[in-house]
């Protein structure tokens, strides 16, 4: 037998790799390893300093008390920077280390090691907002007794703070230095103060897109008598969700990331990211403000639109005055201001029959016309007559520094001229006197009189 003739030796089968578990375990490393935990002690003093400290000494409403948690993104605001310089640092670690060279010549390719981080490091940060934000549900809500909770709203904050990790994680492996944790979270710092100043002053646009801009989509009665709209929520989950993919995608484009293949997949993921961004922005310049919140017409569910049905809370006061159970602490104080008005026109033609409590809805700023405030102040009508007073509009008690005589002043105030002046911006003269002899029986002197409006909606010349 000779070299040539001798049969050929078969090739040992390989053995295939057990790439996921290998995946698992490495992320089970990561997830051991990874720095954010030692950042979670400070975000849970500053969420309590800035989100439930504050929140629990409003009116016990999940409308209310997660206006500031969740409408204005304060969530976001105190997770943000910590999460995106840890993000940072995670992602600069090999690079500082000066193990790239190490870590691109391994088997496995670099892409696939950074996910794993990367993913360590959301699970962490998204982790931790959950646990926190289940903690702080569960003690705000012990003296809750009536509404649903924001989902989607609360959604938007948890795909928030991935975001942010992943785009501080792809700074942080694309500029790896000591420098770039810092400059990334007082970056964070810096976008989400230009996104609530941007959320304050606008109510329409490209701006609804911002976590932090509740004009017109966080307030007045969604969850009590109608539902929390999910359409700008959904846009958003959609922007930050978008960003958050595209921010993993760009780790892959590197040569060094891996081979052409794995960067084409790379590539289309980022891709996908970024049409997802730019399509939630899209979505939130077509919104526009109903009475329930805003609105997107290609995400809106007609189902949202229903009411939520309850059985009233009523409590006699001259006259039968009526509320959602969610206001049955505040029904006192209700009947202390209609009881003596309709006492005073008790038997008079039109005098009302009965007071009750409507929705307070959504309307832009500004209106000129009486039958635009709809559901923004007290309206008198129907036959037998019936006060319906959207509470809901007026600030309460304990609500941005209100109390109780201020919150009976204003509702006496809207009431008398409901009475009064029904469908009339103002009032003529002789109305005007009828009003100020009313509220002076009702007991509110002349001198006090143009400053009892306060915080409602209703623009009255001089204030009352």
């Amino acid at each position: 037998m000779t070299v040539t003739s001798a049969p050929a030796r078969a090739t040992p089968r390989q053995t295939p790799q057990a790439a996921p578990r290998n995946l698992t375990r490495l992320l089970w490393v990561e997830l051991r390893h990874n720095a954010m935990p030692l950042v979670l002690p400070l975000i849970a003093v500053l969420f309590w300093f800035d989100g439930y400290r504050i929140a629990a000494t409003l009116p016990p409403m999940w409308v209310w008390r997660l206006y500031y948690i969740l409408g204005q993104a304060h969530a976001l605001i105190d997770f943000a920077p910590f999460v995106a310089g840890v993000a940072a640092w995670m992602g600069s670690r090999d690079g500082r280390r000066g193990m790239g060279d190490l870590v691109t010549a391994t088997v496995r390719p670099r892409w696939e090691a950074q996910l794993a981080t990367w993913a360590a490091t959301v699970i962490w940060s998204v982790g931790s907002y959950l646990v926190f934000m289940a903690v702080t549900l569960y003690l705000l809500g012990r003296s809750i007794a009536w509404g649903g909770l924001p989902w989607w709203p609360i959604a938007v904050d948890g795909v928030g703070v991935a975001a942010f990790a992943s785009v501080g994680f792809a700074a942080g492996a694309r500029f790896p230095s000591r420098f770039t944790p810092p400059v990334v979270a007082f970056g964070a710092v810096l976008a989400m103060g230009m996104s609530s100043q941007t959320g304050f002053a606008a109510s329409s646009g490209w701006a609804l897109i911002l976590p932090t801009m509740s004009n017109g989509n966080f307030g007045q009665d969604a969850g009590i008598f109608y539902q929390f709209l999910p359409d700008l929520p959904i846009a958003r989950v959609m922007f930050l969700a978008g960003i958050a993919v595209a921010a993993a995608g760009l780790l892959g484009l590197p040569v060094t990331a891996g081979g052409q293949r794995l960067r084409r997949v790379a590539a289309v993921v980022t891709v996908t990211g970024a049409v997802s961004a730019v399509a939630g922005v899209v979505l939130a310049t077509t919104a526009y403000v109903g009475p329930h919140g805003t609105v997107i017409p290609v995400l809106h569910d007609a189902a949202s639109d229903r009411p939520v049905p309850y059985r009233p809370v009523c409590r006699n006061a001259a006259i039968l005055v009526c509320v959602q159970p969610a206001y049955r602490p505040y029904l006192r104080d209700l009947t202390a201001a209609v009881g003596p008005v309709a006492r005073e026109v008790a038997g008079l033609p039109g005098a009302p029959v009965r007071a009750t409590q409507i929705a307070a809805v959504f309307a832009n700023s500004g209106k000129a016309r009486p039958q635009d405030w709809a559901g923004q102040i007290a309206t008198l009508g129907g036959r037998p007559a019936v006060l319906s007073m959207p509470v809901g509009a007026v600030a309460l008690p304990g609500s941005f520094g209100a109390y109780d005589a201020e919150f009976v002043d204003q509702m006496k105030v809207e009431v008398v001229h409901a009475l009064v002046a029904p469908g009339n911006a103002y009032g003529n003269p002789a109305q005007v006197a009828v009003e100020a002899a009313l509220l002076q029986h009702a007991g509110i002197p002349p001198a006090a009189q143009p400053n009892a409006l306060g915080n409602s909606p209703w623009p009255l010349n001089g204030g009352g």
